[in-house]
């Protein structure tokens, strides 16, 4: 008998990743990834006892990366670097801001594992959103910010404009370097 390839935690979650950014939490499932990886379903039932179980736990290990990155933004620099800094490592994840959505989707079927890692999940999200909003009150307190503008409506304002789709085929560099313009100059009080 032919033995199982195997398959690491990290190729696991790579590919969970870019099979939900391509067929959206309905569309993927066990059988769909099994094919992807070259495996059986019972080497991933192995580990994982349904789908949900395994994308919830792929979400909070990747939300807890993005977190770490944005709580390590330097808070010794201006303000207006820290927002640099801010929207490079938001531009890195983009991707993710799709996973907001699927979290909600993530059905918890009476596991108690599920409903652990969406109340991770949740939390994980207000921490971000609260790192993200702490910047912008500061701006706004260093008059750097228009206070007249919600808050919401800016942090709104940035992660949409994080997610706009490259048609054009931009270079990546010039890509981000234009959307910091855009949200700075329109955003800040100094024209």
């Amino acid at each position: 008998m032919a033995r199982e390839r195997k398959f690491t935690h990290d190729e696991l979650f790579t590919t969970t990743h870019l099979l939900l950014l391509r067929y959206g939490y309905e569309g993927f499932t066990f059988s769909l990834l099994a094919e992807t990886l070259q495996v059986s379903r019972a080497a991933i039932y192995k580990q994982y006892m349904n789908k949900e179980e395994l994308i919830s736990n792929y979400m909070v290990s990747a939300l807890q990366k993005v977190h770490v990155e944005l709580k390590s933004i330097d808070q010794q620099i201006p303000l207006l670097g820290q927002l640099d800094e801010l929207l490079t490592k938001v531009y890195k994840y983009k991707s993710l801001q799709q996973f907001f959505g699927i979290g909600n989707q993530i059905q918890d079927n009476g596991s108690e594992l599920v409903i652990l890692k969406k109340k991770i999940l949740m939390q994980l999200q207000l921490e971000m959103r609260d790192i993200i909003q702490e910047l912008i009150e500061q701006g706004k307190n260093e008059n750097i910010l228009n206070k007249e503008i919600p808050s919401d409506l800016i942090l709104g304002f940035m992660l949409q404009s994080i997610a706009t789709p490259n048609r054009e085929g931009f270079a990546q560099e010039e890509w981000i370097r234009s959307i910091k313009e855009l949200i700075f100059y329109g955003i800040t009080k100094v024209k």
